[in-house]
């Protein structure tokens, strides 16, 4: 279907964070993020995303799933500027521990 184009991205942190309140003891600190992806290519310039997520942070027994939809205008053959809106409290950095990434985007896409 030249209209639609499936996607999956799959991201492992390993590693160990510092408990800073009482005695800075270190603690293991894993997490997993799964993200389901289509793109539809709506009319000629025009495209569409959504995705859903899910985050699973082992140790601490929390997971989270969502969604983020976006819509892309074509700038030429190489480029095209989108906005969107993310509806997870998580980034797909999973160095950034936050959870406060819900809200509004601004992307910008190119290639060479």
């Amino acid at each position: 279907m030249p209209w639609l184009s499936l996607g999956a991205k799959y991201g492992l942190r390993i590693g160990r964070l510092k408990d800073t309140r009482l005695d800075g003891r270190w603690f293991d600190s894993r997490a997993q993020l799964y993200i389901v992806r289509a793109d539809l290519h709506l009319v000629k310039e025009w495209d569409a995303v959504i995705e859903g997520r899910t985050l699973n942070a082992t140790e601490a027994k929390d997971r989270r799933t969502g969604a983020l939809v976006g819509v892309y205008r074509h700038v030429g053959e190489r480029f095209k500027v989108g906005v969107g809106y993310n509806f997870t409290d998580y980034s797909d950095d999973l160095t950034d521990v936050s959870y406060e990434n819900r809200g509004w985007f601004f992307n910008l896409i190119g290639e060479m």
